[in-house]
């Protein structure tokens, strides 16, 4: 068999330099590298600790094992539903206040107008 060696290398190289600092590409790709392995390890650390604390437990026993956030998370989502339906109870008793003021309005006016004619109008 013939064996061809070849003793040339062939090299590429291409940089651009600006006064030796990095630019912002490359620090945010070096945080984002950095982060990402920050947060990979945490994980690898954490995860069999949370999986043994969700194995083998009811609800109850789980909202007390996990943060108090998203245990808070459910109640807080209640608190907004009853704050939104007081705001709802205000605003339709706005409209009745409004559309009462309007109603004595147009009665105090002596232009007689059937409902229809409004209805029509609008």
């Amino acid at each position: 068999m013939l064996q061809l060696r070849s003793s040339r290398q062939l090299t590429v190289s291409a940089e651009y330099r600006d006064g030796g600092r990095p630019s912002s590409a490359s620090i945010f790709v070096g945080g984002f590298v950095l982060g990402g392995i920050i947060v990979g390890a945490l994980g690898c650390v954490y995860a069999p600790q949370i999986s043994k604390a969700l194995a083998g437990t009811d609800r109850k026993d789980l909202m007390r094992k996990l943060p108090k956030f998203i245990y808070d998370e459910e109640k807080a989502l209640e608190k907004t539903r009853k704050v939104l339906a007081e705001k709802i109870a205000q605003l339709n008793s706005a409209i009745d206040d409004v559309s009462s003021q309007l109603r004595t309005e147009e009665s105090s006016d002596e232009i007689a107008v059937a409902p229809d004619e409004i209805e029509a109008a609008v």
